[in-house]
């Protein structure tokens, strides 16, 4: 969009939330694969006082490990989304229908 000094270009924004879609699918996988890393190491905590401690806290620092993956992914998938539209919004500034 072309006015008063500021340009924005459509196709620059929308390639952005694309690569921001792309880069949600990738963390997907990335959380999948930690995911099962925690399945298959289950609790491996040693059986010293060291271990007892970590076996209480582990629950909550695995779901916090994997919560933080999940809000990124949703930062992701929203400003993948929020472009998409800004791009469709500055495409029809360019072209408007007569």
């Amino acid at each position: 969009m072309r006015g008063d000094g500021y340009t924005a270009s459509p196709h620059a924004i929308g390639r952005s939330g694309q690569e921001s879609a792309q880069e949600a699918e990738r963390v997907r996988g990335v959380l999948h694969d930690v995911r099962e890393a925690f399945a298959e190491a289950g609790r491996p905590m040693g059986h010293d006082q060291y271990g007892a401690e970590l076996e209480k806290r582990y629950p909550s620092m695995r779901d916090g490990v994997l919560a933080a993956f999940d809000a990124y992914i949703d930062e992701l998938d929203g400003t993948g989304k929020a472009l998409h539209v800004s791009a469709a919004t500055y495409q029809a500034a360019d072209h408007p229908k007569a």
